[in-house]
């Protein structure tokens, strides 16, 4: 009985609620959809690799290329760029490069391969990209690296973008597992990779008696981003929560303290 009442609540919360979709033509390539940000302290790089060359040889392939598109903050599209592969090696993207005459300082972007092997549609997969992307902040000699999330967004032949990303019937929480520390100023990115619209709500809590301290509210398009400031003061110590109907709104977290930057998923 026991056993009966647990799977039939798990039923709620995972029934037709995968982490993200899978698209329905096969051979369609995938991105995650990454965050960039282009300011006068802030550059962003992508770390491209030739993922089709490693299942197939250089001359069976007629072009080997991607293209990146790019969206601002409230998702809507800036522009795309086409960026040749190298055979069998990877090379760093300055994607500040392209966006020199944007207007926003954050967005959104996707990276979608323009071939798909035989062998990998076979296999009822897909080509995804959820590479590195990295941060340079305010002209440090070094970068922060993070990988890509999960499958966001898919291509189809005709160029139409299809959101992979689910929305929960239920209200879910995400809770970081990163313990905020000052001092220190946190700015946590969340995107929408769903193909509705979605409400957040992020609650500050003190660690050590779980009172709210504060709670930021935001409202995402498809494809856009919110970036919540959260400043924690000498030997502070928080922890979050993010309230939303995404299945996952697992966010990606900046922390700045002087001259120091990191980044990380929460």
């Amino acid at each position: 009985m026991r056993n009966f009442i647990a799977r039939a609540r798990r039923a709620i919360w995972t029934f037709k609620q995968p982490l993200a979709k899978i698209p329905k033509l096969m051979g369609v390539p995938v991105s995650d959809l990454f965050i960039w940000r282009n300011s006068d302290i802030w550059q962003t790089f992508f770390e491209l690799t030739d993922i089709s060359g490693l299942f197939v040889d250089h001359e069976e392939m007629s072009e080997r290329y991607v293209t990146f598109f790019f969206f601002d903050n409230e998702g809507e599209i800036l522009f795309e760029k086409r960026v040749d592969l190298i055979c069998n090696q990877r090379q760093t993207i300055d994607l500040s490069v392209f966006l020199l005459d944007s207007k926003c300082t954050f967005g959104t972007f996707c990276v979608f391969h323009s071939y798909t092997p035989k062998v990998v549609s076979d296999l009822g997969s897909f080509i995804a990209e959820r590479g590195y992307v990295s941060y340079r902040h305010n002209g440090s000699p070094l970068r922060a690296y993070v990988h890509g999330n999960f499958d966001a967004i898919s291509l189809g032949p005709d160029k139409s973008m299809k959101m992979l990303g689910v929305k929960s019937f239920l209200p879910r929480e995400f809770r970081l597992q990163h313990e905020l520390l000052g001092p220190s100023l946190y700015e946590i990115g969340v995107v929408n990779p769903s193909s509705k619209m979605q409400h957040l709500a992020c609650q500050v809590l003190s660690s050590q008696s779980g009172e709210i301290l504060d709670i930021y509210k935001a409202v995402m398009l498809p494809r856009g981003i919110h970036v919540f400031q959260v400043k924690m003061e000498q030997s502070a110590a928080a922890r979050i929560i993010i309230n939303s109907h995404l299945v996952m709104a697992r966010p990606l977290l900046f922390r700045i303290n002087n001259h120091k930057m990191d980044v990380f998923h929460g």
